[in-house]
């Protein structure tokens, strides 16, 4: 019979340790070296606010999209507007050549950047199109082209939706539920 043994808790904090620790050097070089380029490349859409370049994950800075399973309200009924702003971020990366620059990492070790198709800036066109919202909480960026699509009616201003952070609060998984195992 063989018996399971259980990790030491001092083991798992050192572990804890040693990813701050790597993550506060991280943001610490990208102060100290200023932003850094991911390079060019490829991109394929995650969803409406993050997606993959150069085998890199990227989260877009300063804008929060509908959550991929999110459903937002029209005059005409309710549709998935996460998988709309996914599908609206994948038409712009789609056959183009995207560079992105990081401005920092977030918690999930994510390259949060200011991505390009050349001249035009995807962060600040999802929001122009209505399929993300500025996250004023990290910048006020793109309050602009907010209050452009929201007189527009362009994507999620069309009808009603929860903020895409109040969405993932509402439905985050209760600790210890059958959700979350």
């Amino acid at each position: 019979m063989s018996t399971v043994q259980t990790r030491p808790l001092w083991r798992t904090g050192i572990d804890v340790l040693m990813f701050l620790t790597v993550l506060a050097l991280t943001l610490k070089s990208l102060t100290f070296f200023g932003p850094v380029s991911l390079g060019t490349g490829n991109a394929r859409a995650m969803d409406g606010d993050s997606l993959q370049l150069n085998k890199t994950e990227v989260r877009l800075h300063g804008i929060d999209a509908p959550e991929f399973s999110q459903t937002c309200g029209s005059p005409s009924g309710d549709y998935p507007c996460g998988r709309d702003a996914q599908k609206a971020l994948a038409d712009l990366v789609r056959e183009r050549t995207i560079s992105c620059t990081v401005m920092d990492v977030d918690r999930y070790g994510r390259s949060v950047s200011i991505c390009h198709d050349g001249p035009l800036e995807l962060n600040r066109e999802m929001v122009r199109l209505g399929w993300a919202v500025a996250y004023i909480r990290h910048s006020g960026d793109y309050l602009g082209a907010q209050r452009e699509a929201k007189s527009a009616k362009r994507g999620i201003w069309r009808g009603k939706f929860d903020m895409p952070e109040d969405y993932r609060i509402a439905h985050r998984p209760v600790a210890g539920s059958a959700a979350s195992d």
